[in-house]
């Protein structure tokens, strides 16, 4: 009898040993998992080829852009999206290169800020670090005394004067006009100064005004706000206007064509854009995306792919 209650006692020690056990494994793998008692354990699912996947920690290169209504660049009021050869060159050189680019829609104004009569300067977007970079912007001697470019992916345009239709003014002489000018851009009354042939190119404060779209351009010119305008040959201006320089004045302006701008501090960016930019132009993409501009973006004003790529 008291071997048979020492063999009962021993088994239910031994049970009871072995539920503790139990227990404590339960426990510990789910401290182990990272996890309390009664959370959902984490699933980690593996895909191939996810080390080229999207995470939640990859960098995301946000890249400013406008629309000004032509081919390079304009506002799809179909989609609402801002489409362009400026784009499809932003989305062809981020694809190459394995990036995970944004574009987001700003005013010009904050990636190149200037006033009438005053000196300009980087905008608080882009030198605020509200995005790497502002594409689409050419390369005048003002901008790289501040910031940093991307190779030239598009042909300058071509600068002109205009004036309303039927005037009699000539741009050689500007003494005591008023001249208008688009803000933010590379023709600027600090250009224009430039062109000494030109009399009276150094203008006075009160000579100046600024305007923040090409449709307040047209209209300040039209209702005798201003006399001339000195302004990137565009065809929008070519449709309303008259031009008064020649088709082949000089652009005295810049220093290299569009690009995208960026801060000096961010050398990473410029870097890898520039490496995926020519295996772009290696493999023939570029040559592809410049000749079938018309066939994309026919149905907006702009420049033809001769006049807007570089190398035709």
């Amino acid at each position: 009898m008291r071997e048979n209650r020492e063999t009962v006692l021993l088994v239910g020690l031994l049970a009871i040993i072995s539920i503790t056990a139990l227990v404590l494994g339960v426990v510990g793998l789910t401290k182990s998992n990272g996890a309390s008692p009664g959370e959902a354990q984490p699933v980690n699912v593996y895909t191939s080829g996810s080390s080229d996947a999207l995470t939640s920690n990859e960098r995301i290169w946000m890249i400013a852009i406008g629309h000004y209504g032509s081919n390079v660049e304009y506002l799809d009021e179909e989609t609402y999206t801002i489409r362009g050869f400026n784009p499809d060159i932003v989305d062809a050189v981020c694809s190459i290169a394995n990036k995970n680019c944004k574009l987001v829609y700003d005013v010009y104004g904050n990636c190149w800020d200037s006033n009438a009569g005053q000196r300009p300067r980087g905008g608080q977007g882009l030198m605020g670090g509200w995005y790497d970079g502002c594409s689409g912007w050419v390369q005048s001697f003002d901008r790289l005394l501040t910031f940093s470019f991307t190779k030239p992916f598009m042909e300058a345009n071509k600068v002109g004067m205009y004036a309303k239709s039927g005037s009699t003014l000539s741009y050689s002489d500007l003494t005591n006009l008023k001249v208008g000018f688009s803000d933010g851009w590379a023709y600027d009354e600090f250009c224009l100064a430039r062109y000494t042939d030109i009399a009276g190119s150094s203008l006075r404060q009160g000579q100046i005004t600024h305007f923040a779209s090409t449709e307040r351009l047209i209209e300040a010119l039209n209702s005798g706000e201003i006399d001339v305008i000195f302004v990137s040959a565009l065809s929008q201006y070519d449709s309303a206007l008259m031009r008064i320089t020649p088709s082949d004045f000089e652009n005295k302006c810049l220093k290299g064509g569009n690009s995208v701008m960026t801060r000096h501090n961010n050398p990473d960016f410029v870097n890898w854009w520039n490496d995926a930019f020519d295996r772009l132009v290696q493999r023939g993409r570029y040559d592809e995306i410049c000749k079938t501009v018309s066939d994309r973006h026919g149905h907006i004003p702009g420049r033809d792919y001769t006049e807007l790529c570089i190398g035709y």
